[in-house]
């Protein structure tokens, strides 16, 4: 769900490749989140090889839409390695989009019609969802991350900067081994009436914290998410050191062929470090393994954005309006979430319109409907902000240059 969230490139010739992938991240946000809350169960069964296809596909838009966060933003970071730390200007601007896409992801996260209800009847509030962690906070929090690693390149003043936050990302990787182990157990005593819940981490923390990492309401836990911005953000290290070759076809031939090896080889290597550390004892059964997917993932995104290079080298794209969507995600995300699922306000298209039960056809033709709805909101969103300022003018996206 940076940025792409809305951060721009330099006004100079582009890399398109780069607003190519954000605006591909977004569009496959929409049409898997409205396809998803309209599709029917009955459809949704590994016999069905289009729903195999989608489902796959489905699951690659987090990882594309993290990554591509973290390339963008270390590549116009990255853009004057050679002035200080708070005197960049991406570093101040950096510190101002976490705390605008946090307070959106919690804005978003209201529900005033449930506020109300509660208020009118006098019944108790419930309130734990609002404090759970999800798209936004995640990158929100993310964004921090990249900044804080930037911040200990420049202070140590050693090394190339991608080789910090491949460290960075492993680690994290490494961290969500342990934790998806920790989950599967947690979840199994629960299945098997052992406990009446889970002990979520940390222990004892509120559960705003514990939504970071693991709680109720942590579907997009940093811990999950956060290497996927911390190794987009290597990329956007490398792609901006080799800026010069980034058109080249031995580049994108090189994302698409490491790519590949991670979606192919990951799981078969993390099997053999599981063998390895369960014979000396340092894991139990097939931890690493676990966490092969998130590895399988980020190669196929890198594959991805290889296919994007050969994209831009050998095809003119001149398609402004759509470079121009993956430069308004933050926008199209907020009223995506408050139309589809009732953020703010508590009353979406789910479940008062459709839920999980309609025909495929209906479904995609939904989504469809609903991009094209999204790029002509795009197309004229200069006069809809200015008309915005002037009516509403309240909580401003504050767009980034």
């Amino acid at each position: 769900m940076g940025e792409p969230i809305g951060i721009e490139l330099e006004k100079k010739p582009r890399l398109k490749f780069i607003d190519m992938a954000r605006s591909m991240a977004i569009i496959l946000m929409l049409e898997g989140h409205f396809t998803g809350a309209a599709l029917s169960n009955d459809y949704r069964k590994s016999e069905y090889l289009l729903y195999n296809f989608w489902h796959n596909l489905h699951g690659l838009t987090s990882p594309l839409f993290f990554t591509v966060t973290g390339l963008i933003f270390v590549y116009l970071l990255s853009a004057n390695n050679e002035i200080n730390y708070f005197e960049n200007i991406r570093v101040k601007k950096g510190f101002k989009r976490v705390r605008q896409l946090i307070f959106w992801g919690y804005l978003i996260q209201l529900n005033l019609w449930s506020i109300c209800k509660s208020v009118y009847y006098g019944s108790e509030f419930h309130l734990e969802w609002f404090y759970a962690f999800h798209v936004l906070q995640s990158i929100g929090v993310g964004i921090f991350f990249l900044l804080l690693i930037y911040g200990i390149y420049k202070w140590i003043g050693k090394g190339a900067l991608y080789w910090y936050y491949l460290t960075a990302g492993m680690l994290i990787f490494i961290c969500y081994a342990y934790l998806k182990n920790y989950i599967q157990i947690e979840e199994q005593l629960v299945a098997d009436h052992i406990k009446d819940k889970p002990s979520y981490i940390p222990i004892g923390a509120p559960a705003l914290i514990q939504n970071l990492f693991y709680g109720e309401f942590s579907d997009f836990s940093i811990v999950r998410y956060g290497g996927y911005t911390i190794l987009g953000g290597m990329l956007g290290s490398i792609i901006r050191i080799n800026e010069k070759n980034a058109l080249k076809a031995w580049f994108g031939l090189s994302f698409i062929l490491i790519g590949l090896v991670l979606a192919i080889f990951s799981q078969g290597i993390f099997q053999s470090i599981d063998l390895f550390t369960e014979s000396i004892g340092m894991t139990e059964v097939g931890v690493f393994e676990f966490n092969s997917t998130s590895f399988i993932r980020f190669g196929q995104v890198m594959a991805f954005i290889g296919i994007l290079m050969m994209v831009d080298k050998y095809f003119n794209i001149k398609s402004n309006l759509f470079l121009k969507i993956g430069q308004n995600t933050l926008p199209i995300y907020v009223i995506h979430v408050i139309i589809l699922y009732g953020g703010i306000a508590g009353f979406g298209l789910t479940p008062n319109l459709f839920n999980r039960d309609l025909y495929p056809f209906y479904a995609f033709g939904i989504s469809v409907l609903f991009i094209v709805l999204f790029v002509i909101f795009v197309k004229y969103i200069e006069p809809l902000e200015r008309f915005y300022s002037k009516i509403i003018g309240i909580f401003k996206f504050k767009k980034q240059a």
